[in-house]
């Protein structure tokens, strides 16, 4: 029997509208310690050796200045940037169709995460190449409350079970296709892809314990805090 290699391709999603940022310029093309943001994300997957291919989704307004970041920092593994969707799980369907056929798994990753590492991405693909489906988080801190709408406190839950999910998440390609198509006959959308895979795929999805700093620059108050842990990470020579 011939063997096989998994062939991981990440999708890296660009695509939001960037609101929350206050700002005119989408928050993937800010500058954070030298680099804009999209292209710090870049350089983790185009470090990380098991990583074989990636393709970015962005905004049609950001296609020009995303070509043009790839080409200044020499990303070779970038293979495509094409046009995202109307919701995020339309943009991730948009790179999965554009993913080489040689593909065999899914590393789908949030542009705005520019502090992932590439130990971080090895061992949630690893965690993937053995459960079909994985996704990164951090365990909450944070004691959490469910609240009405009136403002009133109605349940705490228990914090030991509570994670906060990251990206990568990591799944078989055939796993997540099923699910997406199941997701789109059904006309349901979901914002995070472990979540579609759950409900749609039926599989449970496994989770690696990975970085606080793997932060999601949402506000404009994220921005000071990814340079000051990138700066940091320089001066220990982590970068």
């Amino acid at each position: 029997m011939k063997e096989t290699f998994p062939f991981v391709t990440a999708i890296v999603v660009a695509a939001g509208g960037s609101t929350r940022m206050g700002g005119e310029v989408s928050k993937q093309l800010l500058p954070i310690a030298g680099m804009p943001v999209i292209g710090r994300t870049l350089s983790a997957f185009e470090a990380a050796g098991c990583i074989d291919d990636v393709v970015v989704v962005a905004r049609e307004e950001d296609l020009l200045d995303i070509y043009d970041i790839i080409r200044s920092f020499g990303f070779e593994k970038v293979s495509q940037v094409v046009r995202g969707g109307a919701t995020r799980q339309q943009s991730v369907a948009m790179g999965v169709q554009n993913a080489r056929p040689e593909t065999t798994h899914l590393a789908i990753h949030d542009g705005a995460r520019p502090l992932v590492s590439v130990q971080v991405i090895g061992d949630v693909v690893a965690c993937a190449l053995e459960h079909r489906a994985a996704a990164t988080g951090v365990r909450v801190k944070d004691t959490l409350k469910q609240v009405s709408d009136a403002g009133v406190i109605e349940y705490t839950p228990d914090r030991s079970h509570l994670w906060m999910v990251h990206t990568p998440q990591v799944f078989e390609k055939r796993l997540y296709q099923r699910a997406m198509d199941a997701a789109q006959e059904a006309r349901e959308d979901f914002t995070d892809d472990c979540q579609l895979v759950e409900r749609m795929g039926g599989i449970p999805v496994h989770m690696y314990e990975g970085s606080y700093e793997n932060i999601k620059i949402t506000t404009p108050e994220d921005l000071p805090i990814a340079e000051a842990l990138l700066l940091r990470r320089q001066q220990e020579g982590d970068l």
